[in-house]
């Protein structure tokens, strides 16, 4: 199937994840929760400040700082999806 935009965004999101979480496992010598957090919220942080994301569960609430919400959104997504995984 061919590459088409959407997938391409995708793809560098979910390489950018990988490349913000593996520093802190170097750097830290082990697989932690908090680095799942922190990556993906920086990333949903950054990206709904320069609108290139949205909040998921949070469409139709009035935020009086929409990126700090979306770094604990995503953080919290990134964190619940790495402890079904097996992090600590």
């Amino acid at each position: 199937a061919p590459l088409t935009p959407v997938m391409v965004k995708y793809m560098t999101g979910i390489y950018v994840y990988n490349v913000a979480i593996c520093p802190m496992e170097a750097i830290h010598g082990r697989q932690s929760l908090l680095h799942n957090f922190l990556s993906a919220g920086i990333i949903g942080y950054v990206g709904v400040a320069r609108g290139m994301l949205g909040i998921p569960f949070l469409q139709n609430y009035h935020i009086s700082n929409p990126p700090v919400a979306a770094f604990f959104v995503y953080g919290s997504i990134a964190s619940a999806f790495s402890a079904l995984g097996g992090k600590r």
